[in-house]
């Protein structure tokens, strides 16, 4: 007997409750974008500090390959499931520690493994659920959800630190996770034939790389990604050193993306993926360029609205076109290489960016990063990313 799918009405209960999942999920995560301020109470310097965080990421990278092929063999929700016991664990066991040492570097690595576990199962299952010709408007509403726990899940960790120290926030993470579970098992309570193990998958991941759409999908997924990550992790310091509060543009920006998750998705059904492919990119690095210049002034929401608006349709056509490539039985792998390359931007956004804004400014890194979104945009512009979709029911 086959589970309920998420329909092409789209807002039924398992599309409610999967995103819900997404959103518990990054919620995790996100409280634990406050644990340099844990590292920093310990005693540990900033390299030390960069060394941990960043392991995470690291993890989840190296990892997804596996796990993509995981997915394919045993089924997206064993996986899911196994990700969420695996982050579970982690977000306890920050209770134990108090100093530097292998242990931390064994929680983060566990734990980064843990999330792309629910990445690669939670991606692949929406990559098939999601009706074909809703796909932006469901990617839309999915990004909407890892934003909103970007967004509110520090706030809410600041408040628990301030209240009841860095065990409330350690706990309050571990509860978002046992809440996911809840969710996630009320998105599809018994799993079809096809949801789960399928021995005779064929898990091979350079056959999608020469695939030349695909592949120049993953050039622009990347080039978006890193820029994406570039802007948040080196606001701050812009903004502090031309003497003001970033906090306004972060407000500013996610809120509009969020809005234009939440609203553009049936636009961008209608109208084609491609077209907002490429009529974001010049917006959003415009936007990123122009920061150096306008985050002092007055004039400083014209770059946050450019960015928010380049960012939400941005994210939701790139995971909507990777979602569009291969059959069903393709898409654990293809999902799997799409947010590996995802997160790599995310690596580099941070590392490889640090390293160029010590060598040059922080002015020149956003004008380099702003240029390299043009780049993208030239990319989409003359490459053969299509959004054919090769489903099959």
């Amino acid at each position: 007997m086959e589970s309920k799918k998420i329909s092409s009405a789209l807002w039924d209960r398992p599309f409610i409750f999967l995103n819900l999942s997404f959103f518990l999920v990054f919620t995790n995560i996100a409280f634990l974008y406050l644990y340099p301020l844990a590292l920093d109470a310990m005693g540990s310097g900033h390299h030390m500090i960069g060394l941990v965080m960043g392991l995470f990421s690291v993890a989840a990278v190296l990892s997804r390959p596996f796990l993509g092929k995981l997915v394919a063999l045993k089924g997206e929700f064993r996986i899911i499931f196994f990700g969420m016991a695996v982050s579970l664990v982690a977000s306890l066991c920050y209770n134990l520690l108090t100093a530097f040492g292998p242990g931390m570097l064994l929680t983060r690595v566990i734990h980064g493994i843990g999330f792309s576990a629910f990445i690669s199962g939670g991606f692949s299952l929406a990559a098939k659920a999601f009706h074909p010709e809703k796909r932006a408007e469901a990617f839309g509403v999915l990004g909407a959800a890892l934003m909103a726990a970007v967004a509110l899940a520090p706030i809410l960790g600041e408040f628990l630190i301030r209240k009841w120290g860095f065990h409330a926030l350690y706990m309050a993470a571990a509860a978002s996770i046992i809440l996911a579970c809840f969710a996630a098992f009320m998105a599809v309570t018994l799993p079809s034939p096809s949801l789960q193990k399928n021995e005779k998958s064929h898990v091979k991941y350079l056959p999608h790389l020469k695939n030349r759409s695909f592949l120049f999908l993953l050039i622009s997924t990347l080039i978006f990604a890193h820029c994406q990550s570039t802007v948040p992790n080196f606001l701050a310091l812009i903004a502090t050193g031309k003497g003001v509060s970033s906090g306004p543009f972060f407000f500013v920006s996610y809120s509009v993306a969020i809005l234009v998750l939440l609203t553009m998705g049936k636009l961008i059904d209608r109208c084609g993926l491609l077209l907002f492919l490429r009529l974001p990119y010049p917006l959003f690095a415009l936007g990123i360029l122009l920061i150096p210049g306008m985050i002092k002034s007055s004039f400083f929401l014209l770059p946050a609205l450019l960015y928010g608006i380049g960012m939400g349709l941005l994210f939701t056509t790139h995971n909507a076109l990777a979602a569009g490539h291969g059959s069903k039985d393709q898409k654990p792998v293809i999902m799997s290489i799409f947010t590996t390359v995802y997160d790599t931007g995310f690596i580099t956004g941070a590392v490889a960016s640090g390293w160029f804004a010590h060598l040059t400014s922080l002015n020149i890194l956003f004008v380099a990063c702003g240029i390299l979104g043009f780049m993208g945009f030239l990319i989409v512009m003359m490459s053969p990313i299509n959004n054919e979709s090769f489903d099959t029911s």
